[in-house]
């Protein structure tokens, strides 16, 4: 018989830093809406591109698309990796019990529901097929854009919430590295780790397009600068 999962405070996340923190709210709460929304609503989605092609100044709403996608892929990452190291489980992420507040700056507010306590694999599991995943696969009904970019772009999320937690916690990144939910089969072919003299370094294998902006830069996990 398997033993029962631990609670999860995860109020505490915030502590870590804005992209750790997730509210536990019901559903009627005032300004919340549904991530789903996001997926089933192709409109509401649409409006959300739009406005981020706004503030970052371009027409180009496939770079827009990725770049909403990639923040919002580091918030559920963060959250997912802040759980699994201080908790050894983790919040149940899928868009039915996710929900989310717009700011006008800084990443956006997520909460849940209802706190469902997974274990890590099974946590990465809901989290990929039932959010992470459909939300792909509504951007690309949106604009011109890779499914591999995209999934590069939860994976070098990820990587940069491990780097975050190794530099809050007493873990190395090298260590971090080494747990199996820290490197989920899904997005292991989106980039490797690099041995590094301050230590290992994440190359992702695609470019997110913020290069491409008039005032954008290179990511330092960019393809382009590790090829």
């Amino acid at each position: 018989m398997s033993s029962p999962l631990p609670s999860l405070p995860v109020q505490e996340l915030a502590a870590i830093g804005p992209y750790f923190a997730l509210d536990v709210a019901g559903p009627d709460n005032q300004g919340w809406r549904p991530a789903g929304a996001l997926i089933k609503d192709a409109d509401h989605l649409s409006q959300i591109i739009d406005l981020v092609a706004t503030r970052l100044g371009t027409t180009q709403r496939w770079i827009a698309a990725s770049v909403f996608y990639q923040g919002w892929a580091a918030r559920l990452t963060s959250i997912y990796a802040g759980s699994a190291v201080a908790y050894g489980a983790v919040p149940d992420l899928r868009t039915d019990l996710v929900r989310y507040r717009p700011r006008q700056s800084g990443p956006v507010d997520l909460s849940v529901v209802r706190l469902h306590p997974l274990s890590a694999d099974s946590g990465w599991r809901s989290l990929h097929d039932c959010h992470l995943d459909p939300l792909a696969a509504a951007i690309r009904g949106q604009v011109r854009i890779g499914g591999y970019l995209l999934l590069g772009n939860a994976a070098s999320a990820l990587a940069g919430a491990l780097g975050v937690l190794a530099q809050t916690r007493q873990e190395t990144l090298g260590a971090l590295i080494g747990q199996g939910w820290a490197q989920p089969a899904d997005v292991v072919p989106c980039g490797r780790w690099v041995p590094g003299p301050d230590g290992p370094r994440y190359a992702r294998a695609t470019c997110c397009g913020y290069e491409l902006l008039d005032r954008g830069s290179r990511c330092g996990d960019c393809s382009l600068t590790w090829r």
